[in-house]
């Protein structure tokens, strides 16, 4: 067994270990050193390998300070420890190692092979142990990345000795050490290693680590130049170029990425950032699908949740490159060692490179609210709490950490009850009613604005049946946050208010009679922030609309910004309206319309709005019904039709007042008559007293439509609201088929406001 060497906490100074006038290891001596290892790499039999490491440490004991016969002992032992899983053997490597680093200081494969030997040892490690080892800055990462620049201080070419010491390094979070390794791989970019393309990646990686995006592009573009592989190569320049913001070319230099059959290690490139939030079946379609393939189902990864979150396409990609980079910043595990607990609401064993709290993260952003708690005079657990918020409320999500027994990995914890209890990591199914200062009141009440059941926990005793039942209702709340924060991901546009805008959309016929998408929108002036010119006023607006499938599917978007011009100042009760207009396919979509302020931070989403678009070149067919009011303020010039068209986007009538219904019919033979009914009800059906003696306080109007022309058919028709009270009400127009029979019903909703015609 070897006597450990203690090292400093922090940096390694490079250029001051060797001894003065030490020269690097000799070619021949390397050679040597390659032929020893060479014997033991692939020995399979442990029990050989124990009688060989006997018989070389009864002739090392008549050689001592022989550095070839310690290595040889070295290897030997690393391998039984690789074979066997036994932490000694590692132990005795690494001491070995060491052996010969004291009596060759220059050379370099002692240096490199003890860090090896030290990540070995670490991974095998007691946890607690390592945990402790961890906050002075002596374990096995520090050590082995100690290890690996003293390599590359005696020979700063030594490619395996860069490419581990950056590896460790990048699993690291103290800045100092990272330092050591930027400039140990900056080093050797100026020798033989610098014409090597790993390097150039890796020292892109660590230039990324520390901010500083600008040197990783280039040496990602230093790595593509010197043939690595350019699937990597391009994916790494597009997450440095989202960083810097360069949205366009980010996005290009990925589709660059997918422009050839993915190679292996472009594959598990573009898997990096899948993994965190692909579902199984997701992640099996990727694993499945041959080479050829792979760009199209990546595509279709990213661009479904794009639409789902009514986003821009590309906005998730960039948000996931984002989201990694600060999670690694934050959340990143030092040691692969992690607790187990019952009580631990995360179980995977598939990755060790972020704790819950980055699980969380890469799924679902950053929260709206967090709490970190830890209690003064006390020895409880310090915990998070994040929460975030969701629309309805009824979704909101809360998930609570602790690092229980783990100074640096936190946990998603079933209970908050479990780090509320006074005394570190003492269970809450130990509370009992006669023990109320077992618990810390203030733990509670700490997350009260995030849900009432901790503002009513902080206030009960331990132990009582109600306490008992509100910890029920929490862990029901927190196993639903669970569910759902750990098998969905979500990147929601989030407006610091809401315009409040009246949407109403209807689907006609083009001249072509291929079905067009029109989305009428009136904006309260008041929720508005004009931009002052000297001719009045001007508002800004980015208007969004998105057609999609089932499936997140895009089949139909618009995206425009409109600035729109008033003489003045708009009275706080008057509106802005306009109407959008987008070609769509027949069938039944969803589609987000999106309405921004481009002079604020305000806006409006209306997500998920369902659409019946017909085939209108086929057999018969009607368009949506267009209820409008004359002198509403807003027209629709329509190509073909003699008179503009009313449109009302407040969908408002005075009463008394009278609607203009526009629709148009197709597929018919000119001169066919259409029987045709409109109805006017009360939404709601008029009250139990309607319903009783058959009076809905509606009106009704059949009639018999003549198609003026083939093909297509323009109607207008006045309904009159005389004798509708004010309130809200649904306007249907049946159409009948005089062929089939076949009812054809439209409808659309108005409401009577009290004013006076």
């Amino acid at each position: 067994m070897r006597t450990a060497v203690v090292a400093v906490a922090g940096a390694v100074l490079l250029g001051s270990a060797l001894p003065r006038g030490a020269m690097g290891q000799a070619p021949a001596e390397r050679l040597r050193l390659d032929s020893l290892r060479a014997r033991y790499d692939t020995v399979a039999d442990s029990v050989r390998l124990l009688a060989v490491e006997q018989a070389r440490i009864n002739v090392a004991r008549h050689d001592r300070d022989n550095p070839f016969i310690h290595m040889e002992l070295g290897w030997i032992a690393q391998r039984i420890g690789d074979l066997t899983g036994t932490k000694s053997h590692y132990d005795d490597a690494a001491g070995e190692f060491e052996w010969a680093s004291d009596l060759q200081p220059q050379w370099a494969y002692a240096w490199y092979w003890l860090g090896v030997s030290e990540l070995s040892l670490g991974e095998s490690n007691f946890i607690a142990l390592e945990n402790i080892r961890q906050a002075l800055g002596l374990d096995y990462l520090s050590r082995a990345a100690r290890d690996f620049a003293r390599a590359i201080e005696v020979d700063p070419s030594f490619t395996s000795a860069l490419v581990e010491l950056a590896n460790t390094t990048l699993r690291q979070r103290v800045r100092g050490r990272v330092d050591v390794a930027l400039q140990a791989l900056r080093n050797a970019t100026a020798t033989a290693a610098g014409r090597t393309p790993a390097i150039w990646l890796l020292l892109g990686r660590l230039e990324r680590r520390v901010g500083d995006n600008d040197s990783a592009r280039i040496d990602f573009g230093q790595f593509l130049a010197l043939g690595g592989d350019p699937q990597v190569g391009n994916v790494e320049v597009s997450r440095a170029e989202a960083a810097l913001g360069m949205r366009d070319s980010a996005l290009a230099a990925y589709q660059a990425a997918l422009a050839s059959p993915l190679t292996d290690s472009g594959r598990a490139e573009v898997r990096r950032d899948l993994r965190w939030i692909g579902s199984p079946r997701e992640l099996a379609a990727f694993d499945a699908a041959p080479p050829e393939s792979l760009a199209a189902v990546v595509n279709r990864f990213w661009s479904a949740r794009d639409v789902e979150d009514a986003r821009v396409p590309g906005d998730r990609l960039l948000e996931q490159f984002r989201r990694y980079a600060y999670a690694t910043q934050n959340f990143q595990l030092v040691s692969r060692h992690r607790g187990f607990n019952v009580e631990f609401m995360l179980h995977d064993t598939t990755q060790t490179e972020l704790d819950d709290r980055g699980v969380i993260y890469m799924r679902q952003g950053a929260p709206t609210s967090v709490v970190h708690y830890i209690p003064p005079g006390s020895d409880a657990e310090p915990s998070e709490t994040w929460y975030y918020r969701r629309d309805p409320p009824a979704q909101d999500l809360i998930f609570n950490f602790a690092p229980l027994g783990n100074i640096q990995d936190y946990r998603l914890v079933e209970s908050l009850a479990q780090v509320c209890v006074q005394g570190r990591g003492a269970p809450e199914r130990t509370l009992v009613e006669n023990q109320p200062g077992a618990v810390d009141p203030q733990c509670f009440g700490a997350r009260a604005a995030f849900s009432d059941v901790y503002a009513r926990l902080q206030q009960l005793i331990p132990g009582s049946a109600s306490y008992q039942s509100l910890l029920a209702s929490e862990r029901q709340l927190l196993d639903r946050s669970e569910r759902t924060g750990t098998t969905t991901d979500a990147y929601p546009i989030a407006f610091a208010g809401d315009l409040r805008p009246v949407i109403s959309t209807f689907i006609v016929g083009d001249t072509l009679r291929r079905p067009e998408l029109h989305v009428v929108f009136a904006v309260p002036a008041n929720r508005l922030h004009p931009v002052s010119v000297a001719s009045g006023a001007l508002y800004p607006l980015r208007l969004r609309i998105l057609v999609y499938d089932t499936s997140d599917r895009a089949v139909a978007a618009l995206d425009t910004l409109r600035t729109f011009h008033a003489p003045a100042v708009l009275a706080g009760d008057a509106f802005l309206t306009e109407q959008m207009t987008l070609r769509v396919p027949p069938g039944a979509w969803r589609t987000h319309i999106i309405v921004e302020e481009a002079a604020s931070d305000n806006g409006t989403i209306v997500r998920a709005y369902p659409i019946d678009v017909p085939r209108m070149d086929g057999g018969f067919a009607v368009s949506d019904i267009v209820v409008g009011r004359e002198g509403s303020g807003l027209v629709w010039h329509r190509p073909g039709e003699q008179g503009d068209i009313p449109l009302n986007p407040l969908a408002r009538f005075p009463v008394g007042g009278t609607a203009t219904l526009y629709y148009e019919m197709y597929g018919l033979p000119a001169g066919t008559s259409v029987p045709t009914r409109v109805t006017v009800r009360p939404v709601g059906g008029g009250g139990l007293l309607a319903k009783l003696f058959g009076h809905h306080g509606g009106a009704e109007l059949a009639y018999t439509t003549v198609t003026d022309q083939a093909g297509r058919a323009r109607v207008r028709q006045q309904v009159g609201l005389v004798g509708l009270k004010p309130g809200r009400y649904t306007i249907e127009v049946t159409l009948t088929d005089p062929a089939t029979g076949r009812h054809v019903e439209r409808h659309d909703r108005l409401e009577i406001d009290g004013r006076a015609p």
